[in-house]
C-alpha cells in the first residue's frame, strides 16, 4: 500500500476501501494466467496493476531515495574511500622514501636509513594512524553531510544548492593515485651555429623589431593613430623579462621538446602532436626580449627536430595559429629562411583539409595520411566551427608573400572560406533570430549552410571577427582590401547593436546570443573585443571611430575589474551579469591573455598611465598565484586564496600573456603597431601592402 488508501481523496468524500481494487487485481491476474496458457503476445504489453512499484507516488519515491538508495550509495562510497585510504597508506610509504623527481639511480642509491627518515617515523605509529583516520573522516564527512541533507530535503533542493554541495563533495575526495613513471631525460639543443640572433640596439637598449618605427614615422605604412613618444618603464619591463626567463627555464628543464609543461608533475604534455608548441610559441617572444641564448636553443630545436610526417590528427586551426603563425613571425623578425621552409612543409600537410565542395576546410587533418574529419560534437559530418575555418587568412596570406617564388595559392586557400561565409551572411541565408552582422557558430562545409542559431564572440567565434579587421590592417589598408574592411564594419555594427551591454560603473560587457536574445554572460576570451575596437578606431577622427574607442574603453574596464574584484587578483574563465552586477561563472583560470591584450592596445592608443598601473597590478597577482618552483600554473578556483593550482603552463602564456605585459612597459617602437599586426596567438606579422584579395 502507498499509505493513501485509508485517507479521503477530497474533503467530504468517504474513505476509499480496497475491496474493488482487490477484485480488479484478481481479475487481472486470472486474465494474465489465461494469456500465458494461450501464449498470447499481448502479455508482453501487460502493465503491473500493483501500486507498490517504485515511482507510484512522490511519497514512495522520496522514501525510496531516503531509506534505500542513499544508504546504499553511502555505504559504497565509504567502502571505496576505505580501500583508497589503505592503498594510499602503502603507496605513500613507497613515495616518501625518495624525494619527488629523483631518478631511478638515486632511488636505488638511497640508504634504508634515509628512507626511514624520509617516511618521518614517529614514536607512536598507532597514535598517528588514529589521527589520520580522524582527519580523513572530518575532511570527507562535512561536505558529504551537506550533500545528504540537500538530497534528503522534502523540497529536493534548488539546482544551485545541489551543484554547490556536489562540488564540495568532489573537492573533498582526494584520489591519491601512484605517481607516474619518471619522465624521460630532457636534452637541450645547442645554441651554437651561424644564424641571425636577437641583438640589443646600442641607441635604444632594446632589440630592434623590423623598421623599429621608422616606416611609421616616414609614412611608409598607414597611420593607425597610435600614441607617439611612449617611453619604457625599464624596471617593470625587466621584471616581466625575468618572469619569462623563470617560466621558460622550467619548461627547458622538465619538458623541452614537448608541447607544454606540467609543473606539478615535472614533465611534459603533448596535446598538439609533439610539435614543440611551447618552443614555437615562444620564438618571437624570446627574440623581442633579447634572450639570445634561449632563442638560439629553441631555433636549433626547430631546425633539427621539427618535422610533420607524423601520425597525428591535427587541428587545422590550432596548428595554423600556433605553429605556422609562430614560424612566420620568427622569420619576419629574424629573416632566417629555415623558418619559411618549415612553413611550406607544414602548409602542404594541412592542405588536404581544404578539399571540400565549398573550399571551407574540415577541422581535423591527419598530418601523415591526409585524412580529414570534423569533431562529432558539431552535430553532423562536414559541420565546422566558425572561428576555426575563418581564422586562417592571416597566416596563409603571409606565407604566399614569403615563399620564393611568390605563390598565391596559399592566400586563396585561406581567403576562400571567408568569402563563402560572407556570401551566406545575408538575411536570406542566415537562420531566423540571428541579427545582421552576426554569424552562427556552425557551418556545413559540404552544403554551405548554417546549422545553428547561437552566436558568440567568445569561444568558437572570437577570431572570426578579429581576422576580418586584422587582415585588412595586415594588407596595408589598401583599396584591394576594402572587402575585409566593409565586412568588419558590418560585424562591428552587429556587435554594438546586439551584444555590447552597458554596466553600472561606466563600463560594458559583451554578451553572447542564443536563438533570439542576448545571454548575459561573458567569456574571458571575449575581452579581446576591447582591443579589437581599439585597433579599429584608427585615428579617432570620425564619430564612428570615436564610438569604437569609447566602447573599447568600457569593455577593457570590465575586463580589468574581473581581476581587481577577485580575492586572488585573478579573473575567472566566465562571469555572469544580473542587473549589471557581475558574479563568477566558471571559476578556473588558465593564464589567458585577452584582458592584458586590450589593456595593451588601450595604452598604445591613449598613452594613459592608468593602463600601465592596471597591467602591473595584474602581473603581480599572476606572479603570486601562478608561480611554483617548477613552473607557472593556472588556477582551479580563483575564489580561493591560497591558490589551488592546476598542472599546466599553457603555450600561449609565453606567446601572448607575457609578451603583452612586456610590450606595455617597453618603448612604443618595439613592435610598432603601424608596422606589425598580431595574429590571434599574438605572433607579430609584418604589414605589407596588398594589391589582390578575393574577399
Amino acid at each position: 500500500r502507498d499509505g493513501r488508501a485509508d485517507r479521503p481523496s477530497r474533503v467530504g468524500q468517504r474513505p476509499r476501501h480496497g475491496v474493488a481494487r482487490r477484485l480488479r487485481t484478481g481479475l487481472a491476474r486470472a486474465s494474465a494466467a489465461n494469456m500465458r496458457a494461450e501464449g498470447s503476445p499481448s502479455l508482453l504489453r501487460a502493465k503491473p496493476t500493483s501500486s507498490r512499484a517504485y515511482g507510484a507516488s512522490k511519497t514512495s519515491r522520496r522514501r525510496a531515495r531516503r531509506y534505500v538508495l542513499l544508504p546504499i550509495l553511502g555505504c559504497a562510497a565509504w567502502a571505496l574511500l576505505f580501500v583508497l585510504y589503505k592503498q594510499h597508506e602503502v603507496l605513500g610509504e613507497r613515495r616518501a622514501a625518495t624525494p619527488r623527481g629523483a631518478t631511478l639511480a638515486e632511488r636505488l642509491a638511497t640508504p634504508s636509513s634515509d628512507q626511514e627518515r624520509a617516511r618521518g617515523v614517529h614514536a607512536d605509529p598507532q597514535a598517528e594512524e588514529r589521527q589520520k583516520e580522524l582527519e580523513t573522516a572530518d575532511e570527507i564527512a562535512s561536505p558529504a553531510k551537506n550533500f545528504a541533507a540537500a538530497a534528503d530535503d522534502d523540497d529536493e533542493g534548488t539546482p544551485e544548492e545541489l551543484r554547490a554541495a556536489a562540488e564540495a563533495l568532489m573537492d573533498s575526495m582526494k584520489w591519491n593515485l601512484p605517481d607516474e613513471p619518471p619522465a624521460p631525460p630532457v636534452t637541450l639543443t645547442s645554441g651554437a651555429g651561424e644564424f641571425p640572433r636577437p641583438a640589443i640596439d646600442e641607441k635604444t637598449n632594446v632589440v630592434r623589431t623590423g623598421a623599429g618605427g621608422d616606416d611609421a614615422r616616414d609614412g611608409a605604412v598607414p597611420d593607425g593613430g597610435w600614441h607617439r613618444g611612449i617611453k619604457a618603464d625599464v624596471a617593470r619591463r625587466n621584471a616581466v623579462r625575468d618572469a619569462m626567463v623563470d617560466a621558460y627555464d622550467a619548461y627547458e628543464k622538465y619538458a623541452f621538446g614537448d608541447d607544454e609543461l606540467r609543473p606539478q608533475a615535472r614533465r611534459g604534455k603533448n596535446a598538439f602532436g609533439a610539435l614543440g608548441a611551447t618552443i614555437i610559441d615562444s620564438l618571437d617572444t624570446l627574440w623581442i626580449m633579447g634572450l639570445s641564448d634561449h632563442y638560439s636553443r629553441a631555433r636549433n630545436w626547430v631546425d633539427e627536430f621539427l618535422y610533420f610526417d607524423r601520425e597525428w590528427e591535427a587541428s587545422v586551426f590550432e596548428t595554423t595559429i600556433r605553429v605556422l603563425g609562430g614560424l612566420l613571425a620568427a622569420y619576419d623578425l629574424s629573416g632566417d629562411e629555415m623558418y619559411v621552409e618549415k612553413c611550406l612543409e607544414l602548409a602542404k600537410r594541412l592542405e588536404p583539409a581544404f578539399r571540400t565542395p565549398t573550399g571551407v576546410p574540415k577541422n581535423i587533418v591527419n598530418l601523415k595520411t591526409g585524412e580529414t574529419k570534423t569533431p562529432p560534437w558539431t552535430g553532423a559530418p562536414g559541420v565546422v566551427v566558425l572561428s576555426e575555418f575563418g581564422s586562417l587568412a592571416m597566416e596563409f596570406g603571409a606565407l604566399s608573400e614569403r615563399v620564393t617564388p611568390r605563390d598565391e595559392k596559399w592566400r586563396v586557400l585561406g581567403e576562400t572560406p571567408v568569402k563563402v561565409a560572407i556570401g551566406k551572411s545575408d538575411e536570406k541565408n542566415l537562420p531566423r533570430n540571428v541579427p545582421n552582422g552576426l554569424y552562427p557558430l556552425y557551418f556545413d562545409s559540404t552544403r554551405a549552410v548554417w546549422t545553428n542559431t547561437k552566436v558568440s564572440v567568445g569561444a568558437m567565434g572570437d577570431s572570426w571577427y578579429e581576422y576580418l579587421l586584422k587582415v585588412w590592417v595586415q594588407g596595408g589598408r589598401t583599396e584591394a582590401m576594402r572587402g575585409w574592411h566593409d565586412a568588419w564594419q558590418n560585424v562591428a555594427r552587429g556587435i554594438l547593436e546586439n551584444l555590447v551591454i552597458d554596466g553600472n560603473d561606466d563600463d560594458a560587457f559583451v554578451a553572447s546570443w542564443d536563438g533570439g536574445g542576448p545571454v548575459h554572460e561573458m567569456d574571458h576570451l571575449s575581452c579581446f573585443v576591447g582591443g579589437m575596437f581599439c585597433l579599429g578606431s584608427g585615428s579617432g577622427v570620425t564619430e564612428q571611430e570615436k564610438l569604437y574607442l569609447e566602447t573599447a574603453r568600457k569593455i577593457t574596464k570590465t575586463c580589468y575589474k574581473m581581476y581587481a574584484d577577485s580575492p586572488t587578483g585573478i579573473a575567472p574563465e566566465t562571469i555572469g551579469f544580473r542587473g549589471g552586477t557581475a558574479h563568477v561563472g566558471q571559476r578556473s583560470n588558465i593564464q589567458r591573455p585577452e584582458a592584458i591584450e586590450s589593456i595593451f592596445y588601450m595604452y598604445r592608443k591613449t598613452g594613459d598611465e592608468m593602463y600601465r598601473e592596471w597591467a602591473w597590478e595584474m602581473f603581480q597577482s599572476m606572479k603570486a598565484q601562478y608561480r611554483t618552483e617548477s613552473g607557472w600554473c593556472g588556477l582551479k578556483d580563483v575564489r580561493v586564496n591560497p591558490p589551488q593550482r592546476d598542472d599546466l603552463t599553457q603555450s600561449f602564456f609565453f606567446a601572448e600573456t607575457l609578451k603583452y605585459f612586456y610590450l606595455i612597459f617597453a618603448d612604443g617602437d618595439v613592435v610598432h603597431l603601424d608596422e606589425w599586426v598580431f595574429n590571434t596567438e599574438a605572433h607579430p606579422l609584418r604589414v605589407r601592402a596588398r594589391k589582390h584579395s578575393i574577399v
